[in-house]
């Protein structure tokens, strides 16, 4: 293990997530999160800064400036904050700019980690009472519930309470070698029966068995360049929550594989009605691969799965809720989800530019690029054993809601983002405008939702 010399400044290595989202990001395919907080009440914005800060020396890795030595990228830790990462923004001040168009334009502004921290906050006031708390994370440095973890951090150092599950000791990464995700990796072959082969199995058939035909794209009526993106949300209330709860456990499957069929389903549909036909549609979804020791270290500690369903598998909605469940389970069971790891960590043995062109030959070739991107937070902030959030304020101002946004790379067009705060699913789809106006953007998300609350295979037999 490297350590710090008396003189040499302390430094958080990059995982084989962060490095190949690092290079991603650096070819104009912006990998950036939001975690956007609608309040109620006033936030005193010097304490607000002062949490920020709090939260900053717990979790080092938001007070780190990329560097790089010998082809290498890491994160310096810097000990001065300067003036802080927050902004402030009066609706009242702004001119011809209304509350919505402000907030795309700080979402849309471009990181750049060589100078500046890998977080940002904006407090965006409404008016006398209401405002939005918005976080932007570079996606290389955290992925959404690290992100989450992050966020809760600033808002108990606001209220002056840490719970227990939020506490941090530091980042066991600092001066360390190793990749830790890769050693999590190599962990798993005892739990599973013929692991390496099922790893090198799961690769082969993703990038060549599986690459052709290549996934169906999402139908949208533009055809810009922009990378600009935005986004539009939609909240179901407990009362359908829970209906969409029970039929789940009628079916016995979980919310996410009603999320995940869906959204097959729903892209099926779209193209449908704008005369296309869907052929083989691929879904992404994130999974959460923690290694022990590092739940609550902010950084990227996830994978991913595709699941590729044909015509024939969609025809009938119980039948693809089936098949979605038992998919899952066998990702799951068979940890095919570390397959991605051991890809991700040959890639980051090269020289970042190298990294870029793989990645430009993915985007140019979309073969491997799935149809759309879903992922669910799950419950944010919840107290032990309960739906409800532990943490329901900031100071005296009222959490009305937490929503997200999701990186969106040029093929797919768009992602969908769902969590759960205060009983209320809230869903948002981040979208090209680009490529799909908003008036689309909203209908993509109406007839997903509608989707999940309709949806005629999650029915006890």
């Amino acid at each position: 293990m490297r350590r710090k010399t008396e003189n040499s400044p302390s430094s958080i290595p990059l995982n084989c997530v962060d490095k190949c989202l690092l290079a991603l990001d650096s070819i104009n395919e912006p990998m950036l999160i939001h975690v956007i907080i609608n309040l109620d009440g006033k936030i005193e914005h010097v304490r607000l800064e002062q949490a920020i800060f709090s939260a900053q020396q717990a979790y080092p890795v938001m007070r780190t400036i990329l560097r790089s030595r010998h082809f290498g990228p890491f994160r310096e830790i810097q000990e001065d904050l300067g003036k802080g990462v927050l902004s402030i923004a009066d609706q009242a001040q702004l001119q011809d700019t209304n509350h919505s168009s402000y907030l795309f334009l700080w979402m849309n502004q471009p990181f750049n980690i060589k100078k500046e921290f890998p977080v940002r906050g904006l407090l965006l006031r409404k008016n006398a009472r209401e405002s939005s708390l918005v976080f932007t994370f570079h996606h290389s440095a955290a992925d959404g519930l690290r992100a989450l973890l992050f966020v809760r951090k600033v808002i108990e150092s606001y209220n002056n309470k840490l719970s227990q599950d939020s506490k941090s000791s530091g980042d066991i990464r600092i001066n360390r070698k190793g990749d830790e995700l890769l050693e999590f990796a190599h962990s798993q072959r005892a739990k599973v029966d013929h692991y390496y082969r099922k790893m090198v199995s799961s690769l082969f058939h993703r990038f060549v068995i599986a690459a052709l035909p290549p996934p169906t794209r999402v139908f949208h009526d533009k055809s810009g360049q922009s990378k600009e993106l935005r986004y539009c949300f939609k909240i179901i209330g407990p009362g359908e929550l829970k209906q969409i709860q029970f039929k789940a456990r009628s079916a016995g499957v979980e919310l996410n594989d009603i999320f995940l069929a869906a959204c097959y389903r729903v892209v099926e549909k779209w193209n449908s009605m704008h005369g296309k036909t869907s052929k083989k549609i691929r879904v992404m979804a994130p999974v959460n691969i923690s290694p022990k020791g590092f739940r609550y270290i902010v950084s990227n500690q996830a994978s991913w799965f595709s699941l590729s369903i044909t015509p024939e598998d969609r025809a009938d909605p119980a039948e693809l809720l089936k098949k979605v469940r038992a998919n899952t389970i066998d990702t799951t069971m068979n940890r095919i989800a570390f397959s991605l790891v051991y890809f991700f960590s040959f890639c980051s043995r090269f020289p970042l530019f190298i990294m870029r062109g793989m990645c430009r030959f993915l985007m140019i070739t979309r073969t491997y690029v799935d149809t759309i991107l879903i992922t669910n937070v799950g419950f944010i902030w919840p107290k032990l054993g309960s739906e409800e959030p532990a943490v329901r304020n900031i100071g005296t101002a009222k959490i009305l809601n937490v929503t997200g946004s999701a990186p969106v790379v040029t093929p797919m067009g768009l992602s969908i983002a769902a969590g759960t705060y205060n009983k209320n699913l809230n869903f948002s789809l981040t979208y090209r405008p680009a490529l799909f106006s908003e008036e689309k953007a909203k209908m993509f998300l109406d007839l997903y939702v509608e989707e999940i609350k309709q949806y005629q295979g999650a029915q006890s037999t």
